[in-house]
């Protein structure tokens, strides 16, 4: 019977003592039990059936019933009181029960897959109400001479700390299953050991802090087995059985992981299978299909309903299917595996590559034999390989082939052509004008119009490789098939170069607009004879030149002089450069007189001293110099020069009223600091400007006219004179002439050599003075080698004359020598 009062009326209440050992101990053994008695019930959810998993459930609660039975009373035993203490069996045997029921509730709710809060909460106080029961009821069995009297508030409270807690543990329990925050089992589950664990322990000290024991007037006499054995006995046995059911879970467990790592059910291995990316096959010894996974299945469109019992020929497409088969099966007894690419079929017949890899599988234990095969889909890793060939083959603009396509074509036509007897030419074309349809329209113009191109030029390749374009504008053509015979293929290339020019040449429609254009064509023939390839490409380029060089819209056919005259530019090239170097240019001078014949100044002519060839007109390096850009340094160096000489006659009174003449050509007067580096070198040498001319020619003045005119009159401001060259051979535009502040016309030799027997010639002349002297310019005639043509020229108004009748270019000596003042040399 309990009897519940305050604390008031406990005055006088029997004192013990508390073993701080025991109470450790007791608290061990709750949480082991608890966590032990968890474990056992987790395999409730691993077995097969509802026998097992009763069984299970009963063991699991009656582990767990037990620990709390042996904690009472190895909490018991931790308090010493000065009394004889006695224990009615059946009563303390019956406590275990509520206990054992208690705990088998809760782990039936533990074991859900996922409880419901309302649920875990039911769990968890039946739990905590069982842990309650067990204990007052084994504090009933208990015998001793002392009246047993409850606090009122603690009872309440250990009752409450046994339901809340046991209510905790669930609740963790249910949040651990359903968000998986432990992932290893055994922390989860000893995890929520520990709350039950502590609310076994919490509500059994509170409860022996409410438990007061009274002294009676009478000793309390009993009949029932006495002492501390039993308590000790049952701690002790508990606690043993604790520790072997703990040895025996952990075997178990790690027995159980074991088989769960090293058995793998078929289910489960068809579900690898299905989760390999290649398609998998495996075969009987007798090399049919028993299985597929579905990776096959998408890749051949067969089921594995299809393809079962199969042979792996169904899956060959190719005439070698025989060959492979014996070939797979020959490297399967060798060495147990085969693996290389085949022509697989797919089942709507489509053929695509594959590589198969072939396996045997023997096993440890029987006779029988297997064959694993994996099959890959090659179709994607083609298709791209076959793109980047193509791309390192051929031109992504226009689709044809490249450069690198072409030599390797032409090496095969050129082998060919040896076996057959036959011979071949290679033509190289571009666009006219290609430059100007590009700044005018745009890139997408001319993009447009050479896929247009290449389609007319299609229909002449036999081969797809016998076109290709080489980048710009410039296309390749190799033709195959022409006679062995020099003569005959050549007449027959020029024939056919001819009819390539006509019918790509034309109008082509741009989308907006339409566009006419010409083309030029260079080629050159090949027989037996063998040539590189760079070497022919070289050939067809000089003959395509050339073609460019007579204005376009034609075509020539290589010749060996080509050749040479390309070896001669180079070397040409390669020595003017030296010589700017080495300082190899020399200036002549040329007089320059009045109509008395008095000479007034002379024209600066270069010559060069080559140290092997010796002497080199200006004619033969000048139009490279113009070409390749090297007129400029060569301009400044006999600028350079002149200046020095003007500068050495004006210290020279018989010499300081000379004029020098310096030609200019176009490069060097358009240079953005043409005018600053005339001033500089007038400045460096000291040279007097008024003394200076500079003879400019009519092609400067066909673009930026407004420009020239601003650098000739900087000049003007500072004496430097001008002279208009070779007048009446270009383009001369009148109204222009008249703005330009120039001081003379020069009438070009070609009028002057012919004015007595050329009427025409005569006219010109005439007109060019007249003009000159309407815009008060003076005139000098050039060319002048007869005293008949310098009085003809005198009857027509021109007073300056220039020509071998005064005097030869002659090195600066003579010149001065000749210039000295002396009676007069002509009459």
């Amino acid at each position: 019977m309990i009897h519940l009062t305050s604390s008031a009326s406990f005055d006088n209440a029997i004192q013990g003592r508390w073993e701080p050992e025991l109470i450790v101990l007791s608290c061990l053994v709750a949480w082991l039990a608890a966590g032990l008695g968890l474990l056992i019930g987790e395999r409730m959810q691993e077995a097969d059936n509802r026998l097992r998993r009763g069984v299970w459930l009963i063991a699991g609660a009656g582990m767990m019933g037990l620990g709390v039975w042996s904690m009472h009373f190895t909490g018991m035993l931790a308090l010493r009181l000065p009394l004889p203490m006695q224990y009615d069996v059946k009563l303390t045997l019956l406590s275990l029960l509520p206990a054992i029921l208690g705990s088998g509730y809760a782990l039936r709710i533990m074991a859900r897959p996922v409880a419901t809060p309302r649920y875990s909460i039911l769990g968890g106080l039946v739990l905590g109400a069982g842990i309650g029961t067990m204990h007052y009821l084994g504090m009933e069995a208990m015998r001793m001479p002392v009246t047993v009297r409850y606090d009122t508030t603690l009872f309440f409270l250990s009752l409450g700390i046994a339901l809340a807690l046991g209510v905790v543990a669930m609740l963790v329990h249910r949040y651990c299953v359903r968000h998986q925050r432990l992932t290893r089992l055994d922390r989860r589950l000893f995890g929520v050991a520990a709350c039950i664990a502590l609310a076994i322990s919490g509500m059994h000290y509170v409860a022996m802090s409410a438990t007061y024991y009274m002294p009676t007037p009478a000793p309390h006499h009993t009949v029932e087995t006495s002492s501390e054995w039993l308590a000790i006995s049952v701690s002790g046995a508990v606690t043993l059985v604790l520790m072997l059911v703990a040895l025996s879970v952990f075997i178990d467990r790690r027995l159980q992981r074991h088989a769960r790592q090293s058995t793998m059910s078929r289910e489960q291995l068809m579900e690898v299978i299905a989760a390999i990316n290649d398609a998998f096959l495996l075969f009987d010894y007798h090399g049919r299909i028993v299985l597929s996974n579905r990776a096959f299945t998408a890749m051949t469109g067969y089921t594995s309903t299809d393809i079962q019992g199969k042979p792996l020929s169904v899956l060959e497409h190719s005439h070698e299917s025989a060959r492979i088969h014996r070939d797979i099966r020959r490297h399967i007894i060798d060495s147990g595996q085969w693996q290389g690419g085949i022509k697989a079929r797919r089942k709507d017949g489509q053929a695509f590559p594959a590589r198969l890899s072939v396996s045997c599988v023997e096993y440890s234990h029987g006779a029988t034999r297997h064959y694993v095969a994996t099959l890959h889909d090659l179709s994607a890793r083609r298709e791209a390989e076959a793109k980047i060939h193509r791309l390192a083959h051929h031109d992504t603009l226009t689709g044809l082939p490249n450069r690198q396509t072409l030599y390797t074509r032409l090496d095969a036509v050129q082998a060919a052509s040896h076996t057959q007897g036959q011979s071949g030419a290679l033509i190289m074309l571009d666009i006219d004008n290609f430059k100007a349809l590009n700044d005018s329209r745009g890139n997408a113009a001319g993009d447009m119009l050479l896929r247009h191109v290449a389609r007319r030029l299609k229909r002449f390749a036999r081969h797809e490789h016998d076109l290709a374009r080489l980048g710009g504008n410039e296309f390749a053509l190799v033709v195959s098939g022409l006679p062995s015979d020099p003569d005959a293929a050549l007449a027959e290339l020029q024939h056919h170069m001819t009819t390539v020019r006509q019918v790509i040449g034309g109008v082509y429609d741009l989308d907006d607009h339409s566009h006419t254009t010409t083309h030029s064509l260079g080629g050159v023939w090949f027989g037996d004879d063998d040539v590189a390839t760079d070497e022919l490409v070289k050939r067809a380029s000089l003959a395509l030149s050339r073609a460019k060089q007579d204005g376009g819209n034609a075509c020539h056919v290589f010749h060996p002089e080509m050749e040479a005259a390309l070896h001669d530019r180079v070397w040409m090239e390669t020595e003017l450069r030296q010589a700017i170097h080495d300082e190899q240019m020399r200036l002549y001078y040329q007089p320059q007189v009045d109509a008395e014949g008095t000479i007034i100044g002379a024209e600066t002519l270069i010559r060069w001293q080559h140290p092997e060839r010796g002497m080199i007109s200006p004619g033969a390096f000048i139009p490279l110099a113009e070409e390749t850009g090297l007129i400029v340094p060569i301009g400044q160096w006999v600028l350079a020069k002149a200046c020095e000489r003007l500068a050495r006659w004006s210290t020279d009174p018989a010499l300081a009223h000379l004029q020098l003449s310096v030609n200019v050509s176009v490069h060097q007067f358009q240079k953005h600091d043409f005018v600053a580096q005339v001033l500089a070198t007038l400045a460096d040498h000291k040279a007097p400007p008024e003394r200076l001319t500079l003879e400019l020619t009519e092609s400067l003045l066909l673009a930026n006219v407004e420009g020239v005119i601003e650098k000739m009159m900087q000049l003007k401001r500072h004496g430097v004179s001008f002279a208009l060259d070779d007048f009446g051979t270009g383009y001369s535009s009148l109204a222009y002439l008249k703005r330009l502040p120039f001081n003379a016309l020069k009438i070009d030799v070609s009028f002057v050599r012919d004015v007595l027997v050329e009427a025409n010639d005569a006219a010109i002349v005439k007109t060019i003075i007249a003009l000159a002297d309407s815009l008060h310019l003076k005139t000098v005639a050039e060319g002048v080698e007869t005293l008949p043509q310098r009085d003809f020229l005198a009857r027509l108004g021109c007073h300056h004359y220039q020509g071998f009748y005064y005097g030869r270019p002659a090195p600066v000596e003579a010149f001065e020598a000749l210039a000295m003042p002396s009676p007069a040399r002509h009459t």
